[in-house]
């Protein structure tokens, strides 16, 4: 019955590919001929080249390798065991990954001793805890879907706990650990705003070295190189989790079953409480650090800070500019989104290449992105350098990616049955999609909407090269008040960071409570 809506799934194309082509293909396209019209690629053999690059990928190997070993007790629990606040434990573990890395950075700045500040110990430090929650997503879900007679059959053969999970359990989920750790791999190798804040001059990555070329030392031919050398790494890690994804999808297609079970000894007890409280305490601990310091001038409880933000005309208007942006991603996105999405779904397998299409603006980083836009819009006629409508279709570039892939399972599993009849009755295309489809989709389009939002308030990459007088956001705000001397100012910058903490909470807890009623 999907064939009732292929003739209108040529014209919701239309949109998402003039969106992409314009402020995505043609940027990158820039980038690479700019570069390649320059002789600046020796800039990659030259030692501080050498010693950025390096940097960048053993802090991301160690931060993988790390945040894997912490995730497996948290995934293991939460996908085995039913237990008081469980649901609570889920939710809470996954805020970290939706902050904004700047704040994720501005809790370690003040968590973490003063002498491991600007070290690379404090960059893999906030970057396992901005990561571990995805990763136990990633593989509870999976490890939900192992079916428990396997444990059982192991058992009853004398397998111990340690040998069914070494030689069933581990086994069944290495897809699922080699996806998630190239994802956190990638989050890790492209990170900015963490390095930009924890990092300092002497502890670069690509990411945040493109941005000094280009918008300190004035190299933009160096930046371009750089971020060519980026995107080729991006693109192949892209290419090993998308083969992964779907050899996973092709061999684990198969019914969830329920391996919740109510904790059966002390020890179990034991465990679980143990986990639990280490993974509330680890997330909980940064936020409260935040909060504290925002209402905390020398030893003395002043809420100077609070009242400065919602007075001082500069702070409130970032305030209302990140408001006005979020409003604006959260429209666009979620309608390109949706129209990519029931593009890709209803309409024939030649509309595929929309998935490819769309998922460009991760290949290519924030920071790349906003350094082609910058580039790319700077010249007659079409000169957009000062308009401010620059950064919020960053924002929504970035956003249109995660937006489309939650809404693009729902839409899939739609029910035909409910078509057929409503088609059967005589409904039109259009009131057929409206009543069923939209109705049936509509958690799933809030979900998206929220994450559009955290994504705007968070963004920090492409903003920090889009960004002009007057337009600046709540993560550009947090990194000049940072960079001001004076307690007073940077609690201002904390006050600021706690705003955008309980943004993100809310966003989680309507993401979590349309998830749950999906499966009601």
């Amino acid at each position: 019955m999907i064939n009732a809506y292929r003739h209108t799934s040529k014209w919701l194309v239309v949109v998402p590919i003039v969106v992409m082509l314009l402020f995505v293909v043609a940027p990158v396209l820039n980038i690479f001929s700019m570069a390649i019209q320059i002789d600046s690629f020796a800039l990659l053999t030259s030692p501080t080249t050498r010693n950025v690059v390096w940097f960048t990928t053993w802090q991301a190997i160690i931060s993988t390798i790390v945040v894997l070993f912490f995730a497996m007790p948290i995934a293991a629990i939460t996908a085995n065991f039913d237990f008081f606040g469980r649901r609570m434990l889920i939710s809470l573990i996954s805020v970290p990954f939706i902050l904004p890395t700047v704040v994720v950075g501005v809790a370690f700045l003040e968590l973490l001793p003063t002498s491991i500040h600007r070290s690379a110990l404090a960059i893999i430090i906030a970057h396992i805890y901005f990561n571990f929650g995805l990763v136990v997503r990633i593989i509870s879900t999976r490890w939900q879907q192992i079916h428990p007679y396997l444990d059982d059959a192991a058992r009853t053969l004398g397998a111990s706990r340690t040998r069914l999970f070494l030689t069933v359990t581990l086994p069944l989920l290495k897809k699922s650990l080699r996806s998630a750790g190239l994802l956190v791999f990638l989050m890790c190798f492209t990170s900015y705003g963490v390095v930009r804040i924890l990092g300092g001059p002497a502890r670069s990555t690509i990411e945040t070295e493109i941005y000094f070329r280009a918008m300190q030392l004035g190299d933009v031919s160096g930046a371009l190189v750089l971020s060519i050398s980026q995107l080729l790494v991006v693109g192949v890690l892209i290419l090993f989790m998308t083969q992964i994804g779907t050899t996973k999808s092709a061999e684990f297609r198969q019914t969830v079953y329920s391996r919740i079970r109510r904790p059966q000894n002390f020890g179990q007890k034991l465990f679980i409480a143990s986990i639990a409280l280490i993974s509330t305490v680890a997330v909980l601990a940064p936020l409260i650090s935040v909060v504290r310091r925002s209402i905390l001038v020398g030893d003395r409880v002043n809420f100077f800070a609070w009242h400065k933000i919602l007075t001082d005309p500069e702070i409130f208007k970032s305030l209302t500019t990140s408001l006005k942006y979020a409003a604006f991603t959260i429209a666009v996105s979620t309608t390109i989104g949706l129209f990519s999405a029931c593009a890709v779904i209803y309409g024939s397998t030649r509309y595929k290449f929309l998935n490819i299409l769309t998922a460009l603006p991760v290949v290519v980083s924030a920071v790349t992105l906003g350094l082609g836009l910058i580039i790319t819009f700077d010249v007659n006629p079409i000169d957009w350098r000062g308009a401010w409508l620059m950064m919020p279709i960053a924002h929504c570039l970035v956003a249109i990616p995660i937006v489309m892939r939650i809404i693009s399972p729902t839409i899939r599993d739609l029910p035909n049955g409910l078509r057929d009849a409503s088609q059967t009755l005589g409904a039109t295309s259009w009131k057929m999609w409206r009543t069923i489809d939209l109705r049936i989709i509509q958690p799933a389009l809030l979900t998206a909407a929220a994450v559009a939002c955290a994504v705007s308030l968070g963004e920090f990459g492409a903003s920090s090269f889009l960004v002009r007088r007057n337009n600046e956001t709540l993560p550009l705000m947090i990194s000049q008040l940072l960079s001001r001397p004076g307690e007073t100012i940077q609690a201002q910058a904390y006050a600021i960071a706690t705003l955008l903490i309980v943004a993100c909470v809310a966003i989680i807890g309507v993401v979590d409570y349309f998830g749950t009623e999906k499966h009601r």
